[in-house]
């Protein structure tokens, strides 16, 4: 496996980042995305996808997904809300996976093809109507 770096298009502050890295699995004709991204849309964990990484600064600016891998990706930010840490249970108990940046209050969220969709709509309805900010920067359920 190994680390590559997106480039990313801030506006207005956000994402609060330029360059994500994510790991992914190099195969023959592309990538296959290991871990879930906290600011890269349209890819999702598993997703099998084409890049060339830029020359200069090694940064992929655009990708192709060749093979889309069925799973979802919530983004969740409790700025303003209640603590997303009480909540995470559910999340488990839903087979979700989460990942965490701590310093910016905010989770990147697998949702695998294999979840009950209506469990996992009925779960997110829950924590944004809680005050939470989601984001479906791919959603496949």
């Amino acid at each position: 496996m190994e680390k590559v770096a997106f480039a990313l298009d801030v506006v207005d502050g956000w994402p609060p980042v330029a360059t994500e890295h994510v790991w992914c699995e190099k195969t023959d004709a592309g990538y296959r995305l290991k871990s879930s991204p906290f600011f890269i849309k349209g890819l999702a964990v598993g997703d099998w996808f084409s890049a060339e990484p830029d020359a200069v600064n090694g940064c992929v600016f655009d990708f192709t997904v060749m093979e889309s891998s069925g799973h979802s990706l919530v983004w969740i930010s409790d700025h303003a809300g209640p603590d997303l840490g009480q909540y995470e249970h559910e999340l488990l108990d839903l087979d979700l996976g989460i990942e965490h940046l701590p310093q910016f209050k905010h989770y990147a969220v697998d949702v695998p093809a294999s979840a009950d969709p209506e469990a996992v709509n009925e779960l997110m309805d829950r924590l944004e109507s809680l005050g939470f900010a989601m984001a479906f920067p791919a959603w496949r359920h």
